[in-house]
């Protein structure tokens, strides 16, 4: 199985907000019970637009494909719940078929690699999977040296969320993107 990152480009705005439909009808699993997760009347789901992480300087997208199929995205920011926080993991999506094979944990380590430095990832309470799954993630990477904290995030308007913070260093190899 050949796992790779790929650098979204402009051209890429597309792709990735098409599979963040797919990424917002996975997260209803968990979700769809809270204010503001109906299933849409007309069946479509929505999601947010993520153009700016193919277009802000602050902001990187990438795609993931497996033996050359798309197979999901990563978006990174620099928002942070805190001051002292660099990269943020914004969005985090793995296409159903090719969860639970380590593909998640491959990719999100070579982000980490890539973008050294303090890192949070923010997952909502009651999505249980993401949680258990970035807990694992990071307690592997960074050898149980985490933070884990519930903290109200301000934006898009308060909610609270489980925040994982923890520090990357740059690998003595480090994983290329293409």
């Amino acid at each position: 199985m050949n796992i790779t990152l790929c650098k979204a480009t402009s051209e890429d705005k597309d792709t990735i907000q098409n599979l963040g439909r797919f990424y917002i009808y996975e997260m209803s699993k968990f979700c769809g019970f809270l204010p503001t997760w109906e299933t849409p009347s007309n069946g479509l789901f929505e999601c947010i637009d993520l153009s700016s992480y193919c277009e802000e300087s602050d902001r990187h997208a990438f795609l993931i494909k497996v033996d050359d199929e798309l197979a999901g995205f990563v978006l990174i920011n620099k928002v942070g719940s805190a001051p002292d926080v660099d990269w943020n993991m914004g969005e985090f999506f793995v296409i159903c078929k090719f969860q639970r094979k380590g593909i998640g944990r491959h990719i999100a380590e070579q982000i980490f690699n890539q973008f050294p430095g303090t890192w949070e990832t923010t997952q909502i309470p009651e999505n249980k999977a993401a949680i258990d799954f970035w807990e694992k993630v990071i307690t592997q990477y960074s050898h149980g040296q985490f933070e884990k904290t519930l903290k109200t995030i301000q934006e898009p308007k308060p909610h609270p969320m489980i925040v994982l913070k923890f520090t990357s260093q740059i690998p003595k190899s480090s994983n290329s993107v293409r």
